[in-house]
């Protein structure tokens, strides 16, 4: 139980790496706000926790919306008195490149994937503890080109900037702020999005083909990205802040050698 007692925020909560993340921290002994923009996914996430005995609340959150962070962040004090962890994993995609976005686009990729992970950390670090940790989730792609996600991908680059000057800035405060890159990952997003398309995505993405992306040629389960959010939450990453974690598979290693 090595973060027994521990307030932890997550965004984005209901579904995905989010729920995981939810799950692993509430398996340390931390105790859960669930944010979601979707409150019945928040709900169901939280219903989860605690009916195995974890304490869970949901909440609502828009992550474009300044005056939803802030209230995010007073309701979660209100309840828990004060904040030891912070995970940024709400996101949203814009699908395309740079020629077909519009201002709109501009400014709902960056206000989600940046804008929101530095309001909510402009929000809640007055209430966070010496021994704080902030997560930051952005992506393999934030380093590694690909076609069609320009704007997706510059916001997440964005955020690893984002997490390095913040960790500067809050050192002095005992706050230790890091990135985790997540690799191609079959999360309930993926499945949902192919499921709108009249595809299904096969379980399989997961284990090792020949097609399969990074080293490890196949995506990542959402556990495994939740397991390195766990690690920097904890004093086990007591030396770590700053660092931007690749959870990628080998994605990256393979970019850097090409």
């Amino acid at each position: 139980m090595k973060l027994e007692n521990k307030i932890a925020v997550v965004t984005g909560g209901g579904g995905g790496i989010g729920r995981q993340t939810c799950r692993l921290l509430a398996g340390e002994g931390a105790k859960i706000v669930v944010a979601d923009r979707v409150l019945e996914d928040a709900e169901r996430t939280a219903a989860e926790l605690s009916d195995a005995g974890a304490t869970a609340v949901p909440m609502h959150v828009e992550m474009a919306d300044d005056d939803s962070i802030r209230k995010l962040a007073e309701q979660s004090v209100e309840r828990f008195g004060h904040i030891d962890i912070l995970v940024n994993n709400a996101g949203a995609r814009v699908f395309g490149p740079v020629t077909d976005a519009t201002l709109e686009d501009w400014a709902f990729i960056l206000d989600v994937n940046l804008r929101g992970p530095g309001l909510s950390c402009k929000y809640l670090i007055p209430h966070m503890r010496q021994g704080g940790s902030i997560i930051n989730i952005s992506s393999a792609n934030g380093v590694v080109g690909r076609p069609g996600m320009a704007l997706y991908d510059a916001s997440k680059a964005g955020l690893l900037a984002l997490t390095r000057s913040m960790a500067c800035d809050h050192a002095d405060q005992g706050i230790r702020i890091n990135a985790v890159l997540p690799g191609p990952t079959l999360t309930d997003f993926h499945i949902k999005r192919a499921a709108a398309e009249g595809r299904e995505l096969d379980a399989g993405l997961t284990r090792p083909h020949d097609d399969g992306p990074g080293i490890l040629r196949r995506q990542g389960l959402p556990e495994e990205i939740a397991a390195a959010v766990v690690f920097l939450a904890t004093d086990d990453a007591s030396f770590v802040t700053g660092a931007c974690f690749n959870i990628d598979g080998g994605l990256s290693a393979i970019a850097q050698r090409n």
